[in-house]
């Protein structure tokens, strides 16, 4: 047995049927008067193949008018992304842009949106509220009810200043994890010819789709961020518990080298990839034995040589969970240096890439400023004295002409304070309890990234 035709092809079809006939009547009028009609009764026949010229615009403006409609309502959608210009990944919050363009669609002056906030340790829940109100955008954040779960209501009290209907209608969005907003409008929609877009329910229905899958989105990058994170934090933790010594060090090195970024210009994506890298750089450390980290005389050739393998053990750590090529060459290669001379691949100038420079910067002004078994920290003035005089050398002159640039008390604000005088950490210590997890966890002050490189 076929399968039946949709409501939309029936009614053309019979529509068509019709307009044939039509034609055909016409046309056999037109056929039987033509024996009939005189030289001389040209308006007759003029009249009848007028009429039938009429009947059949008539007839054609019936047929086209459900086809225009439904490629109206296919272009809804299309209007709705143009609106926002969205990438695949997109997890930019809905925002007025978006209520002024399903307003528009819709054909009313009235909409609301709201976003449930992802769930807290409290008793209450909460939601943003985004209302467009006769040209008039407005945002609340109100609580919301937990014995309204069924969707028939706004399901949250009306702030002041905020006009529904008394019965308004609502749409509910729902995503994988269960409802994520409603969209409220004052009256049901009807399901008449609608505006320029197609028919009410229809459009409503198609936002409702449109909007779940943006709060969707944003709720999965949110989470996979939380996990990355975390996943960050604890490698932090775990590398500064081998060697107190370094505790700090890396979210001490993760707010120089944003500094020195920022200063270069760089922001966004590429800046937070910078900032991460910086943040996992010694991550490799996890690989190399405690006695050698807390070694407080030189390193023999072979301990030295697993030292210089930490960056390499660290880009294959991540890599199981890393998206980003900047963070991982920041981890690979912030220990090249500019004239060629460093590890681990030799790389020199432009060939280091952009990340690892800058981390490098930042790696040595700590390395210089904090104390360790085997030195006492210097000021942060003759630290960067020092990088200045390495610039061409160990560091790209870019990246260490940006570093000036930074106010000294910015960095002075990073660094940590000076502590005792070298004679009284000359002597090996015994090993320490490393400081609790809390004290070394990792902050960072951007959002991880999720789909780059």
């Amino acid at each position: 047995m076929g399968q039946a035709l949709p409501s939309v092809e029936r009614l053309c079809l019979l529509r068509l049927a019709a307009m044939q006939l039509v034609i055909g009547l016409l046309a056999g009028a037109a056929y039987a008067a033509r024996g009939r009609v005189a030289v001389e009764q040209p308006g007759e026949l003029t009249g009848i193949l007028v009429g039938a010229a009429i009947a059949t615009a008539i007839a054609g403006l019936v047929l086209v008018g459900p086809l225009a409609r439904r490629g109206k309502t296919r272009g809804a959608l299309s209007y709705l992304v143009q609106a926002h210009k969205p990438d695949p990944a997109d997890q930019t919050p809905l925002a007025e842009a978006d209520l002024r363009a399903a307003a528009a669609m819709l054909g009313i002056d009235k909409l609301a949106l709201l976003v449930r906030e992802p769930g807290r340790r409290t008793n209450t829940a909460w939601g943003e509220l985004h209302v467009l109100q006769r040209g008039r955008y407005l945002q609340h954040r109100v609580p919301i009810s937990a014995a309204d779960s069924t969707g028939d209501g706004p399901g949250f009290p009306v702030p002041p200043g905020v006009h529904l209907s008394p019965a308004p209608h609502v749409k509910r969005l729902v995503g994988q994890a269960g409802e994520l907003g409603r969209i409220v409008v004052d009256t049901a929609p009807g399901t008449g010819t609608g505006g320029e877009h197609g028919t009410p329910e229809t459009l409503l229905a198609l936002l409702a789709a449109w909007w779940s899958m943006r709060l969707d989105n944003r709720r999965l990058g949110a989470d996979a961020q939380a996990r990355l994170l975390d996943i960050v934090e604890s490698l932090i933790t775990s590398v500064e518990a081998k060697d107190p010594y370094t505790s700090g060090h890396s979210k001490r090195v993760c707010k120089y080298a944003e500094l020195v970024a920022q200063a270069m210009g760089i922001t966004g994506r590429d800046l937070e990839e910078i900032a991460i890298g910086a943040a996992l750089h010694d991550v490799g450390k996890l690989s190399i034995p405690e006695h050698v980290l807390r070694k407080p005389s030189k390193l023999d050739d072979e301990e030295w040589q697993q030292m210089q393998a930490h960056p390499k053990v660290g880009a294959r750590i991540i890599d199981s969970f890393n998206q980003s090529y900047a963070v991982l060459h920041a981890i690979h290669h912030h220990h090249e240096h500019f004239n060629g001379k460093g590890y681990p691949s030799g790389l020199a100038g432009a060939a280091i890439p952009l990340s690892a420079r800058i981390v490098g910067v930042a790696d040595a002004l700590d390395a210089m400023t904090s104390q360790r078994a085997y030195q006492r920290n210097r000021t942060v003035a003759d630290a960067l004295e020092e990088v200045r005089a390495s610039a061409g050398r160990q560091f790209d002159p870019v990246v260490v002409d940006a570093m000036m640039r930074i106010p000294l008390a910015q960095l002075e604000a990073i660094a940590p304070p000076p502590l005792a005088p070298l004679a009284a950490i000359e002597a090996p210590a015994a090993p320490t309890t490393p400081a609790p997890a809390a004290a070394s966890v990792l902050r960072l002050p951007v959002s991880l990234p999720v789909g780059a490189g």
